[in-house]
């Protein structure tokens, strides 16, 4: 099955699973209550609230909305000094809650920089996501993390392509808050086999 035919097949499956669910609150909509739905209708009505519903991880991404001043420091080489931007950064909820949308506006090797992330939770699968595109690349980095409640840090990872050799390179990223209110982001990257630290961000409220 090529990837159109499997785009295709999907986009149809949501669609009827789209359109079963609006039957679903139509019906609940004109009077009917869950003992005359079908068991199908029922159940389908109860997996979707469950999946479409903000909950707590919803509200503690909420907690960085606001405005934020971003100083990013990154290393092209290990052992090397870091080259050291500034960015504004606003951050606001969308989707009635359900998602963090964050524009980042400033400077970056002398050039302007805009970058603009998202981050959610995904209620089915039990965790965050996360993605990011900015003006110094035409590509999408993609994202997947969990946060520990303990230490009260989110880590996520995934990868991107690397331009100059187009190999695939693995990314991890944690941050964490500390007790002034800073929020501290390192992300690190795997070269040859060796993980390395490529950047630090430590943002501050306006």
């Amino acid at each position: 099955m090529n990837g159109k035919y499997k785009q295709y097949i999907f986009g149809w499956l949501a669609v009827a699973c789209l359109m079963l669910l609006s039957g679903a609150v139509m019906a609940q909509q004109e009077g009917e209550t869950p003992e005359s739905m079908t068991p199908e209708q029922a159940a389908m009505m109860e997996a979707w609230t469950e999946a479409m519903t903000p909950g707590p991880e919803h509200e503690r991404l909420a907690e960085a909305a606001g405005e934020w001043q971003a100083e990013v420091k990154w290393w092209m080489e290990p052992g090397s000094e870091p080259s050291v931007s500034e960015s504004s950064v606003t951050r606001s909820m969308s989707l009635e809650g359900r998602v963090l949308v964050e524009e980042w506006q400033g400077e970056m090797m002398g050039q302007p920089f805009i970058g603009h992330g998202r981050t959610g939770y995904d209620n089915v699968t039990g965790k965050y996501w996360s993605t990011w595109t900015d003006n110094m690349s035409t590509g999408l980095m993609m994202f997947e993390g969990r946060y520990d409640a303990e230490t009260g840090k989110y880590t996520f990872t995934g990868s991107y392509t690397d331009p100059m050799s187009g190999d695939v390179v693995e990314s991890r990223s944690v941050s964490w808050s500390d007790e002034s209110g800073r929020e501290i982001m390192e992300m690190y990257e795997t070269r040859g086999g060796r993980e390395i630290k490529t950047m630090e961000m430590t943002l501050v409220r306006r």
